[in-house]
């Protein structure tokens, strides 16, 4: 009996609605639900760098995720993905890169093989710009956002989606050029005004909503320099200080358990060394969807996302974009076997 699996690259992806962040919004909403039921499975992700200091900023990392999500997804993966912070300067290549392997729940016999690369890095924007929706200021105008990389592009397409009404964005980063760039063709695709800032204070003190996504190996932001009620949402590993963290009126995490096995932040750093404890957490992502918590209870507090990332997100999307490719005839189909080898 010969068995196949369906390869899709990563035009195929973008075709099957891989790059669409109303549909990745969507689907990460229905995974926090399920995540909320327990109609989940979320392994440990596991972390592959070298023990020196700073080394994922500079040497970089390959994580495995894996995870079942059950509900209308019912579908079994995993993603592999590795990140080279100088890859885009030294190798022209895109600093993280990344496959999908989806598994049937039930056989456990692979299903398809697909780029993540692009789904990678919608659905981290995604999970942004849920937590936009109930943690960032009812009045906000400007988002400023630090790194012009391309998971700045995602956080900017998310949040545009999730608060509509934004009116500017300040974009700031080491490479004026890349500032630049961002800046061109962000406001492009987004139709409000993207504007290159590099002084990094003015982008604070005027912005709404806050975002980092950088290698920096010292905090961009500082609590001391936040005198309103803003939103800040915390990518990179090391770019608040443990100021901003104990200033924060409300703090909220995709999943607080992977977050402290993962320890690659501040907030996790500061759990470790026993300065902050269970209780500093106000509540997960699925708590915000659910209604069990909320995310801003007025203008004037500072709100704090720090999302570690979950297979969960990947899986999901990756499951609707096989099922859209297998509607439609889209994609390769690679022999497993003819005749399998061992029964």
């Amino acid at each position: 009996m010969s068995k196949e699996l369906l390869y899709l690259s990563q035009e195929d992806v973008i075709a099957c609605g891989g790059m669409s962040m109303k549909q990745a919004i969507e689907d990460l909403e229905e995974v926090f639900r399920l995540f909320d039921a327990g109609d989940c499975i979320l392994p440990g992700k596991i972390v592959m760098k070298r023990p020196e200091a700073n080394s994922e900023e500079i040497s970089g990392r390959i994580n495995a995720m894996p995870a079942f999500v059950g509900g209308k997804f019912n579908m079994a993966g995993i993603k592999w993905i590795g990140s080279g912070p100088s890859n885009p300067f030294k190798y022209n290549l895109p600093r993280a890169s990344a496959i999908i392997i989806l598994n049937d729940p039930e056989t456990k016999i692979p299903l398809a093989v697909m780029d993540g690369t692009v789904i990678s890095a919608i659905r981290t924007g995604a999970v942004t710009g849920i937590c936009a929706k109930y943690m960032a200021p009812v009045k906000t105008k400007v988002v400023g956002l630090f790194g012009a990389g391309a998971q700045s592009r995602t956080q900017l397409m998310a949040i545009k989606e999730a608060l509509p009404h934004i009116e500017k964005v300040l974009i700031s980063d080491i490479s004026k050029d890349r500032a630049d760039k961002f800046a061109e063709e962000m406001t492009t695709q987004v139709g409000i005004p993207v504007i290159t800032d590099l002084d990094r204070l003015h982008v604070i003190e005027n912005s709404d909503v806050l975002v980092t996504a950088t290698t920096a190996t010292e905090p961009i932001i500082h609590g001391k320099e936040i005198n309103h009620g803003c939103y800040v949402a915390h990518l990179g590993d090391n770019e608040v200080d443990e100021a901003l963290i104990l200033k924060a009126d409300k703090i909220f995490i995709d999943d607080w358990e992977t977050d402290k096995h993962r320890m690659g932040d501040t907030l996790a750093y500061m759990y470790r060394d026993g300065k902050i404890d269970d209780s500093r957490i106000d509540g997960s992502v699925s708590d915000l969807i659910s209604g069990k918590k909320k995310g801003r209870d007025n203008e004037e507090q500072l709100t704090y996302s720090c999302n570690v990332g979950l297979g969960l997100y990947d899986v999901a999307i990756a499951t609707r974009v096989y099922r859209y490719a297998l509607d439609r005839g889209i994609g390769q189909k690679l022999t497993l076997w003819e005749n399998p080898a061992m029964i």
